[in-house]
């Protein structure tokens, strides 16, 4: 079954320092791109039967039209991490197609995940990720492994499994060198097989 991930916008409020946009900001340009228009989204449907809303540079919740676009698929992923729509959106949204899946970017536990994912209220996502559970969404915690996070992993999986929620623990590869945030030798001591039957 043919899939294809689309960045349908170029809006995001988040500023995590790993992302593209905080390149283009630091150059002082402007994020590219626009809001793909309905007529360009309803072309490629007819070619993918798999849509994937995971922004490069932006987050899907952004395009104006989004809930629109997930009644015209049978089955799609969306992954976010921005936590600044109205509660009552998600609601519309989750509505919007039940067979979507909804991975939501929550880097830590939730009070503490702004600390990579900058603007963002965690705790408000977490919320709305219990509430997609809820409403019957195949929903995922996605987390990403930071040196703030590492020894909270342990706690977050169970967060996940109190709310019926499936949790994916995130290595990153855009670490630099000596970069603040990469995880201590703490946590890579560990043995990853650990966390996968925790999480499973």
């Amino acid at each position: 079954m043919p899939s294809i991930n689309l960045d349908i916008t170029h809006r995001c409020t988040l500023q995590c320092s790993r992302c593209w946009r905080k390149y283009y900001d630091t150059v002082g340009e402007k994020v590219p791109g626009h809001d793909m228009t309905m007529e360009e989204y309803a072309k490629i449907i007819d070619y993918f039967d798999d849509i994937i809303f995971c922004g490069n540079i932006s987050d899907p919740i952004f395009h104006p039209q989004f809930p629109q676009m997930l009644q015209m698929v049978h089955q799609c992923e969306v992954h976010t991490a921005a936590s600044h729509k109205p509660d009552a959106w998600y609601d519309i949204a989750f509505d919007a197609n039940k067979n979507a899946q909804w991975i939501f970017g929550i880097d830590g536990l939730p009070k503490d995940s702004h600390k990579y994912r900058v603007n963002q209220d965690g705790e408000k996502l977490y919320r709305m990720m219990t509430k997609a559970a809820k409403a019957g969404i195949q929903t995922w915690w996605q987390y990403i492994v930071f040196n703030y996070n590492e020894d909270d992993i342990d706690e977050a999986i169970q967060m996940s499994k109190d709310i019926g929620v499936k949790f994916r623990l995130i290595e990153s590869s855009r670490f630099k060198d000596n970069d603040p945030m990469r995880p201590s030798k703490h946590y890579i001591e560990r043995n990853y097989e650990e966390f996968k039957t925790k999480m499973s």
